[in-house]
């Protein structure tokens, strides 16, 4: 019981921070009770079937944006990674990992410390997707972008991907370099550099985030043949978790590119101040998708958005959810408490109550109704 409050604690804390971005956000907390020890055998992610009617196929880009310096990394360019998932015929190529070689350990450690673990615990390595590397595309499909939470690696939407991939789309999902490790071409790996502490970081890093859609909207043209050739570039949306459906609703308010936004479960703040979008509102679709107690009558920036909105709005909620029943961690880290002998009770105050199970469908059904019903002829 009390090894359970622990945990509890730390993904309470861990799961607010992501649900805010607050200066103070700079890693997953770590309990101060000694760690519980590691599986025998390290972890591997199981992914739930994808449920639509494609084959996957992914294959990562690396984008360097010339005419933007990093803002964390003085005198260098900013450069991205995004991995693009799409529908395919093709099942002859091997599964993708679900975390490159050189960055997996990083990322490992990461969800490991999520319940009091040591990192060697969890092999994302090893783990494998549904996508088949570099498969052919099949046909022109509607593109949708994904921005993670902050400070949280794109790997965590990978069933989310998967899922709208499955269904017939092509998902573009960005790491927002110097936020959590990425690695690039090489095994060169970029880890966090962010200073959340400093004055207007979280602004910055807003500003930065929107600038990274953007920049990967002008560069989706110029992608190989294979991939650009399979988009839709006039049905595009976009859908974030946390930090990223803030970014979201941002980036939608500069670029008229983007036809379609889903929040899910993200404050609408440039730091400490409502962003500018909850402001003014948008004049094109747009969802808010809660959990637990998060809502329009619990968040002003929603509430203000929901009064200004002037496109189609609706929202949806998770009522037994938590800030984790967005992203991977939704199964991961239960997969991972079964795995190390930790009573997966423990999760509920990040994960809500709500089973596994029920929340992946929710999400998948809430993302795939709403693209449906816009992007879809």
């Amino acid at each position: 019981m009390i090894q359970r409050r622990i945990i509890a604690a730390a993904l309470a804390t861990a799961f607010a921070a992501l649900a805010v971005p607050v200066a103070t956000r700079v890693s997953p907390p770590v309990a101060t009770a000694a760690p519980v020890a590691a599986a025998s055998t390290p972890y591997r992610v199981v992914l739930p079937e994808p449920t639509g009617p494609y084959g996957i196929g992914m294959t990562e880009v690396h984008l360097t944006d010339s005419r933007r310096a990093d803002p964390w990394q003085p005198g260098k360019r900013r450069e991205l990674m995004v991995s693009v998932w799409y529908p395919t015929r093709g099942i002859h190529r091997q599964f993708a990992p679900y975390a490159g070689p050189a960055v997996a350990p990083a990322l490992g450690a990461d969800m490991a410390s999520l319940l009091r673990l040591p990192g060697e615990t969890v092999d994302l390595g090893a783990s494998t997707t549904h996508a088949r590397r570099h498969a052919k595309p099949c046909r022109r499909h509607p593109v949708l972008l994904y921005s993670p939470p902050s400070a949280v690696s794109r790997v965590i939407g990978t069933n989310q991907a998967e899922e709208l991939a499955s269904r017939g789309y092509v998902v573009v999902t960005i790491d927002h370099t110097g936020e959590a490790p990425v690695e690039f071409p090489g095994g060169r790996v970029v880890g966090a550099l962010l200073p959340w502490t400093a004055p207007g970081a979280v602004k910055k890093a807003t500003d930065t985030r929107v600038a990274d859609v953007r920049f990967v909207l002008d560069s989706l043209p110029g992608l190989p043949r294979r991939l650009s050739h399979a988009m839709d570039l006039s049905r595009i949306g976009m859908y974030g978790y946390s930090m990223g459906g803030s970014t979201a609703a941002s980036a939608m308010l500069l670029d008229r590119r983007i036809d379609a936004g889903v929040n899910l479960d993200g404050g609408m703040r440039d730091g400490e101040e409502p962003s500018e979008v909850s402001r003014r509102g948008l004049d094109r679709p747009f969802l808010l998708v809660g959990g637990g107690a998060h809502s329009r009558s619990t968040d002003p920036t929603w509430s203000s958005f929901w009064t200004v909105q002037r496109g189609w709005k609706d929202e949806l909620l998770l009522p037994n959810g938590g800030h984790g029943s967005f992203g991977d961690y939704q199964f991961t880290l239960p997969g991972l408490a079964r795995a190390s002998g930790i009573d997966p009770a423990g999760l509920s105050e990040g994960l809500g109550t709500v089973s596994p199970e029920v929340s992946v469908a929710f999400t998948r059904h809430a993302l795939g109704e709403f693209f449906g019903r816009f992007l879809k002829p």
